[in-house]
């Protein structure tokens, strides 16, 4: 077997946590400041904490990433440069982000500050990372979601790092398209703030719960399927966990580096599934891709068999040096520490005296000079010349020893200092350059053939339905009484044999291209619109509501590069959508909004696999008895989890008069025909130039975050 490396990255939640990640032997360190990571409750680091850990990791030969890993508002996109200058000059190895907006912003201020793209981007395919090439990414965390057969074929092709988690919690959904713990309780796991609704009961089980994720067994073939940074979960767990699991990791990640036998110690797997353990483990989605054994079963509170106590014994990884020290007559010590690489000498300042009583030896100064511990050194050779007759006390020696130590900690860690080659970011104000005067368009989407039937017997302009809903080879023949056909593609393109595999998509976009009849596509990943350009295709791409384009650079990121139209994003509230502007873009005016997207099947959880239930569904209850429509996407093996109450702004006529929509969505999903063309018909007959109503069109609803927003 051919040498290789592979990064063991440890979270880091506190400063504590940082050391215990290093003294474990994590090759890099992920943390977060106390704005804009995904872990807002986490205890996170100042700015002069991550100085600190910076200079302390670079000593050590280590790295660490900021998780900036959150969508950003307009107003937030000028804080990026004051927050991230000090870590950029300071050396920071890395930034983990989501936002697509603030990935095109540090390109253009911090150039050479590495871009690593967070799994809440929702990789899942060679395409999306070919779609962000332009912004000079180097590493993806894909979506957690993906096989070691898809992850192989993603680092053989696609040119960057690609880094994966190991062990943790699992979310339900693919990571960044959750709008549930957003919508139900306001605070948005975009945002870094999520409540885990899915940890809750759902018709009293724990049916969205997922075990922990753990995977020693299966090392070996993640390493040989090109995973290059193998990543732990848990900013928001103590020292303690960082340390036992990072050092059990790196015990058994060696151990099959160097070539020996894999034996797993069952002590060593004892205490990774006996520490913050939810509801028992997995090995995630590597070998499968859903299944009843990944729930648990029980509740899914944290179960450890001491919390604070695992206390491993926790070993240092120091440092080595050599250190020469020259104490002589009449004149300053000297002290000189080297490695195979780099040397310092330092002129102490520390003249010795005529000895009295007690003279230096070479016993007694080398005592004192190779005493480093603590210092995150390793005094592996002293060279020690002297006078006779010479003396110091011990303080004073030892201070020798810290001013040649910390001269050469210096020397590192200035290594890894940049100049100031950064530069601020003028945004300018968004410009509409669309008439947004008229009366906004209508486009109902649907999610099955009766609703897209009754649809096309009403005034709605546009019909969008889902891939999975419509054959291909029946477009020709469909009678669209005058309106534009638009298609879903599917949430998730995969790699694997489903309908939304790759290939299966080309082929459809490839049969839409020739009927003539498709005005466009709808899209909710960016793999999608790489395949739609790889095709050929010239027409209009929109980006759905999980395409985000929360900031005004995030929209002209993707307008330049390929989509035409954007969704505008359903967590902003009104003043921050009249700031942004949302001219050219459709707002969803009503219907179930999606709360998650998974690989995982709650109709699988509950009862067996059906496989044709394509539009359909089933619906579970929350603890407040509210029913949650969950649509069954069978030819693509997912489940779309949606509101259990229906958003409706339809009469916000004063938010219209200032934002003006070119386009409004009625999002229908469990309704029958005779409430699409009910709804539709009722809007229509209603509706003011601007596009609003005087009164709402449904008894029961919710605003969503027009009123209220996020944090």
């Amino acid at each position: 077997m051919d040498q290789k490396h592979v990064e063991l990255l440890a979270p880091a939640g506190s400063y504590e946590c940082f050391i215990a990640a290093v003294n474990a032997g994590a090759d890099a360190v992920y943390l977060g400041l106390d704005r804009f990571g995904a872990r807002a409750s986490a205890v996170n680091f100042s700015i002069d904490e991550l100085k600190e850990a910076l200079d302390a990791a670079h000593i050590r030969n280590r790295k660490i990433y900021l998780t900036v890993n959150t969508l950003f508002k307009d107003s937030e996109i000028d804080e990026l440069y004051d927050l991230l200058y000090e870590p950029y000059i300071w050396g920071l190895d890395g930034v983990i982000v989501q936002d697509i907006g603030v990935m095109s912003a540090l390109v253009r201020m911090f150039p050479d500050l590495p871009i690593h793209v967070s799994t809440q981007a929702a990789i899942t395919g060679r395409e999306g990372i070919e779609y962000l090439k332009d912004l000079g990414i180097v590493r993806v965390v894909p979506a957690r979601e993906l096989s070691l057969d898809e992850i192989r074929s993603i680092a053989d092709s696609s040119g960057v790092r690609i880094e994966c988690f190991i062990h943790g919690s699992l979310c339900y959904s693919y990571s960044g398209k959750c709008l549930m713990s957003s919508f139900i309780g306001g605070r948005s796991g975009n945002r870094g703030r999520c409540a885990q609704p899915s940890r809750l009961s759902y018709n009293d089980r724990y049916l969205l719960s997922l075990k922990d994720l753990c995977v020693i067994d299966i090392i070996p073939q993640l390493i040989e399927a090109g995973i290059s940074s193998f990543k732990i979960e848990g900013r928001m767990k103590n020292s303690d966990y960082v340390h036992s699991v990072t050092s059990i990791y790196r015990k058994y990640i060696d151990m099959y580096l160097a070539g020996r036998k894999y034996i797993i110690d069952p002590d060593d797997k004892r205490k990774l599934l006996s520490s913050y353990t939810r509801g028992g483990n997995c090995e995630g989605y590597y070998n499968c891709h859903n299944g009843r054994h990944m729930i648990t079963e029980g509740s899914p509170s944290y179960a450890s068999e001491n919390d604070t106590s695992i206390n491993m014994e926790k070993a240092v990884y120091p440092v080595a040096v050599k250190v020469k020290c020259d104490i002589s007559k009449d004149t300053e010590a000297v002290i000189t520490v080297y490695d195979d690489n780099d040397s310092v000498t330092v002129r102490t300042g520390i003249v010795p005296e005529t000895a009295k009583n007690h003279m230096l030896s070479d016993g007694s100064i080398r005592k004192q000079i190779v005493r480093s511990g603590g210092s995150g050194f390793d005094i592996i050779d002293c060279d020690i010349t002297f006078d006779e007759g010479l003396f110091l006390p011990n303080g004073k020696l030892n201070e020798i020893r810290r001013l040649g130590l910390e001269a050469f900690g210096r020397l590192i860690s200035l290594r890894h200092h940049r100049n100031d080659a950064s530069q601020r970011l003028i945004i300018n104000e968004r410009s509409g350059t669309e008439d947004n005067t008229k009366c906004p368009v209508v486009n109902a989407s649907v999610l099955n053939k009766e609703q897209f039937e009754a649809a096309l017997f009403t005034g709605a302009d546009s019909v969008t339905i889902p891939m999975s809903c419509l054959d291909a080879d029946r477009i020709n023949d469909l009678d669209l009484r005058g309106k534009k056909l638009y298609i879903a593609l599917p949430y998730v393109i995969r790699e694997e044999g489903k309908a939304n595999s790759t290939k299966s998509v080309t082929a459809y976009i490839s049969e839409c291209m020739k009927s003539g009849k498709v005005s466009g596509f709808y899209v909710s990943n960016l793999e999608s619109v790489s395949i739609l350009k790889q095709a050929g295709y010239e027409g209009e791409i929109k980006a759905d509501l999980h395409v985000y384009a929360y900031n005004t650079l995030a929209y002209e990121y993707f307008r330049e590069h390929g989509i035409t139209g954007t969704t505008v994003p359903v967590e902003l509230n009104e003043k921050e959508l009249i700031r942004r502007g949302i001219t050219g873009e459709e707002l969803i005016i009503y219907g179930r909004l999606p709360m998650m997207i998974s690989a995982n099947c709650v109709y699988n959880t509950m009862n067996e696999c059906r496989q044709d239930l394509n539009g359909h569904g089933l619906y579970i209850e929350d603890r407040k008895k509210e029913k949650l429509f969950i649509e069954c996407r069978c030819s693509e093996c997912t489940n779309v989890i949606y509101n259990s109450v229906r958003l409706c702004i339809t009469d916000e006529s004063r938010l219209f008069d200032r934002i003006r929509p070119s386009s409004v969505r009625f999002a229908f999903t469990d309704e029958s025909g005779h409430q699409v063309r009910s709804i539709l018909e009722r809007y229509l007959a209603a509706r003011c130039p601007n596009g609003a109503t005087c009164e709402n069109i449904t008894d029961k609803y919710t605003r969503g975050h027009i009123r209220r927003g996020i944090e």
